[in-house]
């Protein structure tokens, strides 16, 4: 399912977006994670945490600008949208 995603970085200022071409995936891994009820533990469907790591340039971006990862699914509609300041 994860790599089905598309994942694309942004430099945000005010409302404005800039697209980041040349980002890059560094690491990809996952690791299961135990249920915390033990008892029905057959029945539950199983979980995982994804660690995901990327590169994205930024020489010449302001401190002030903020990061913007978008994560869309196979048809195009958003999943996810998150911001972060440097």
């Amino acid at each position: 399912m994860m790599k089905s995603l598309t994942f694309s970085f942004y430099w945000k200022r005010g409302i404005e977006l800039w697209h980041i071409e040349n980002s890059k995936l560094e690491v990809a891994a996952t690791e299961p994670i135990e249920p915390y009820n033990t008892e029905s533990k057959e029945e539950l469907p199983k979980l995982y945490r994804w660690f995901l790591e990327f590169t994205v340039p930024s020489a010449g971006v302001p401190l002030a600008d903020r990061l913007v990862l978008i994560i869309r699914t196979p048809d195009g509609r958003k999943a996810a949208r998150v911001a972060a300041r440097l």
